[in-house]
Parts: structure tokens; sequence; C-alpha cells
């Protein structure tokens, strides 16, 4: 049995350095005739050959990491390869499985209103002034509604689309005043629990160009959402809800499950919290600092950052008010603080 996929990799990366394969054999001191065996699977080149290659190349980290990877699977016995090729595919076709389960209860859930209701939004406000935001967002069907109160009033709103595609949820909404702010959440719609619960992940917002805001400014930050109740045609609110929506320091935010609407016994067992205090959790699981090394901003439950909970509600509580570089544009009068209120 002849694999060839290692010489068709060759002789694609040949060509990418504008060769041929007879150029090439002539490079690394080989006849054409011997290349071109190699290149049909008919003959293996040695270690000493293929990292030779490989610098004559000039591959960089990925395609040569391949090129090792491949010349290593050609010189595996045909048995062992015809093995991995089944297992590969039967691995593929499991996938697809779970992909196809995924999507077809996506779309039932979504046919079901199944994340229709009030939901009570955290994040860290995207003035990054260390304050946490508590807010409020409406599902009904494919439309959704947010509103960013304090003290009792209606301080914005926005309006925007609901979609569930397989195991996530994304909105996308606009601030009701007209070109001013858009905000995008892309969420974990997790599958294990009966009833809806909790909705995990980004928020990023960006400023539209207005007089008051005449440059654009993007933000992102990690948010968590809480079921409160069920919309069963309510066009409203519950009243009680919104006298304790806005923006708080962390150690005025108590509860952060509000003992109004009962026992938070359901959505601690949907989160695994353990012995964790479901305070602590929900300020650990919105923190939105990167822990060093990395360089992308996830929400990921299993890679939430700060594990140690009380580290997490001590040090998202003394963080500095506003960061040095924005106090310094305000004072110029160059640009105003946006408003920017979901996250």
């Amino acid at each position: 049995m002849r694999d060839s996929q290692f010489g068709d990799f060759l002789a694609a990366l040949v060509r990418k350095q504008g060769l041929s394969m007879a150029d090439f054999a002539l490079r690394v001191e080989l006849s054409p005739s011997t290349l071109s065996r190699v290149r049909t699977g008919q003959r293996l080149p040695t270690s000493e050959q293929i990292e030779r290659w490989a610098d004559e190349l000039k591959l960089d980290r990925e395609d040569r990491a391949a090129f090792l990877d491949l010349a290593l699977l050609a010189q595996t016995p045909p048995e062992v390869r015809q093995r991995l090729a089944q297992a590969e595919q039967q691995a593929s076709s499991e996938q697809d499985k779970r992909s196809r389960l995924e999507h077809d209860f996506g779309n039932y859930r979504k046919d079901q209103h199944y994340h229709d209701g009030w939901w009570l939004s955290y994040s860290n406000s995207f003035l990054d002034d260390g304050r946490v935001q508590r807010s409020l967002l409406h599902i009904d069907g494919d439309k959704v509604s947010m509103q960013v109160r304090e003290s009792g009033r209606v301080h914005y709103s926005y309006h925007g689309s609901f979609e569930v595609l397989a195991d996530k949820v994304f909105i996308r909404m606009s601030e009701d005043r007209g070109g001013v702010e858009y905000v995008q959440i892309t969420l974990d719609s997790l599958f294990d629990w009966r009833e809806p619960s909790f909705l995990y992940g980004l928020v990023c917002g960006i400023s539209g160009k207005s007089v008051r805001h005449p440059l654009s400014y993007p933000a992102a930050s990690r948010i968590l959402l809480l079921h409160v109740a069920a919309a069963a045609g309510e066009t409203e609110p519950p009243a009680e809800l919104e006298e304790i929506l806005g923006s708080f320091a962390p150690e005025a935010l108590s509860p952060c499950w509000p003992k109004l609407l009962g026992s938070d016994a359901y959505l601690r067992e949907c989160l695994q919290l353990g012995d964790e205090r479901f305070d602590a959790a929900v300020l650990r699981l919105i923190d939105s600092r990167m822990p060093a090394g990395q360089r992308v901003l996830r929400a990921a439950l299993a890679d939430a950052p700060l594990a140690d909970a009380s580290l997490a509600e001590a040090s998202i509580a003394t963080r500095a008010s506003v960061s040095a570089g924005a106090t310094a544009v305000a004072e110029q009068g160059i640009l105003s603080a946006p408003s920017v209120g979901a996250g």
C-alpha cells in the first residue's frame, strides 16, 4: 500500500517556492528519478533528508510541523496507517453526529421558545471604572430588548435580534437613541438542564459616531445572564426588579442574586459551584482581566479566571476608578466618556 500524501505535500511546498521538482532535486543533491519515487510514495526519505528538505524549503513553524508529521506517517507500516485512517474517519463521523444533534436541539429550543423570559445580566462596565453593571434583558422569540436603569429609572435601552445556532446564542442590539451604540453578545446555551438557568459568554459594544461620541469606542467583557422569570406574555419587567438595576461597586452589589427572587439553589446546581459562594462566583465569572501569557479574551466556565473566589472578589473591588489614559483624554476635552451600558 503506497501513501503519496507526504509526496503530494512536498510537491505543493516546492511549487510554493517557485521551483520544479527537478530544480529541487538538484538543490538537495538527488537525482530527479529518486525524488520522483519519493513523490509517488515508492521510496521513503531518511530523517536527515527530511530535516534538510525542510530547511531548504524555508518552512514556517506550521508548515514544518505538518511536513515532519506527514513524513513520520509515511514511515509508519501500512496496516497502522489504515487503522489510524479508520479511527480518524470514525471520530469525524461521531463529531458530525454531535454537530447535527446540537443543531437540531438548538432549533428545537428556539421553536419551543426555551430562552424566552427575563434575564439579569452581570458584566463589568465598559467605562473600565471597576463597577459591575446589572441590567435586565428580555427575550421573546427572535426579538430581544435590554434596559439599563439607574435608581429605578431607564437610563437607556436597546432592541435587536435573538438567534440560536447549535449550542450558541447570538444577540445583536442597537441603542434606541439610534446610531449611538451597537452591542453583540455571544453566549453558550448549555443543554444539561430542563429549565433555563444561565447563559455565559462575551459582550462586545461599540459606540457609533455622533456629536456626543465623535470617535468609535469598542470594548468587550465577559457577561453572565441569570434567568429570573418566564415571559408568559409579559411586556413589562417585574416591578421589584427595576429598583435593583444599575452600576455598582462590587462591594455594594449584594446580593448578586437578589433575595426577592427566592432561593439560588437551582442556579448553584447549574453552575456547579460546590462550596463557593454565589456572589463570589458571579464576580469571578465576569472578571475580564487576562492572566499572564494569554492574549485572547475567552469566556469558558472551565477556564474562568482567578479560581480563588475570595481573591476575585477582593481584586475587582480594588480596581482603579478610571484608567489613566481615559482620564487624560477627558481632561483635554477631546472625547467625552461614552455611555456604553451593556457591559
